[in-house]
């Protein structure tokens, strides 16, 4: 009951950010950050309880695979982890110094890591085991192993955006949303690490480690979208004074 309600209240602030920032798609400057809250929702979807039991079901009806929609859930969390990058980058460096330094640091250990976690998550128990929280899954060598990668990946990419931002806020202006930002990337990062930490020693898996990866993911993911809607609106507001 508790899991559930975490996760309706953070899907509802991140559909409240994503109707907020409706009109960005179609901004350049802006279209990164909301494609990040709308990847992380999708996520946390995928990840749910709810997923599994309806979704991924279903996958596993035509594959003959479990847990599939978790994979795709966490293959989304690289995309979203990138797109934190590319968003805090692009407001530091020009066009062309933003799409080097991307494809150079996150674009390509973002795509190599992918395939990586499928063969792992096919060789292991992860495709083998059903649970509806996959946090469950009893973990063997190659679970171990994909937790380590995916967890290590978001960290490198969370830690990579978070040294933009510092730089980011010492301008004042920016400085709120930045302090934000890093706060929610902490939190995802701090989920990494308890998940790497519970893959490897079981027995914290049952002391409620599973709980704990939730709580922190889904802090960084209403956070990432509050900071987000809160940065658009006064961004929109500022647009409706100059054009008075």
């Amino acid at each position: 009951m508790a899991l559930g309600a975490l996760i309706a209240i953070t899907i509802a602030c991140i559909g409240w950010s994503l109707w907020i920032r409706r009109v960005t798609w179609s901004c350049r400057w802006e279209v990164a950050a909301t494609l990040n809250i709308g990847l992380q929702g999708a996520a946390i979807l995928l990840m749910s309880p709810w997923a599994s039991e309806t979704v991924g079901r279903l996958l596993h009806a035509v594959t003959g695979v479990w847990n599939l929609e978790d994979y795709i859930g966490h293959d989304c969390y690289v995309v979203a982890a990138s797109a934190i990058v590319y968003n805090a980058l692009g407001r530091l460096q020009d066009d062309n110094a933003t799409q080097a330094a991307f494809k150079q640091w996150v674009e390509r250990p973002a795509t190599l890591c992918i395939p990586l976690l499928l063969a792992a998550f096919s060789a292991g128990n992860g495709a083998a085991i059903y649970r509806a929280d996959f946090f469950t899954v009893p973990t063997d060598v190659w679970l171990s192993a994909y937790w380590l990668l995916l967890c290590g990946t978001l960290i490198y990419l969370l830690g990579y955006g978070a040294r933009a931002l510092l730089v980011l806020r010492r301008d004042p202006r920016s400085r709120v949303i930045a302090n934000v930002y890093l706060a929610a990337s902490a939190s995802g990062i701090v989920a990494c690490t308890v998940r790497i930490i519970t893959a490897y020693v079981p027995a914290f898996q049952d002391l409620e480690g599973g709980t704990l990866v939730w709580f922190f993911a889904c802090t960084c993911g209403a956070g990432f979208a509050l900071a987000s809607a809160h940065s658009w609106r006064i961004k929109t507001r500022w647009f409706s004074r100059t054009s008075h």
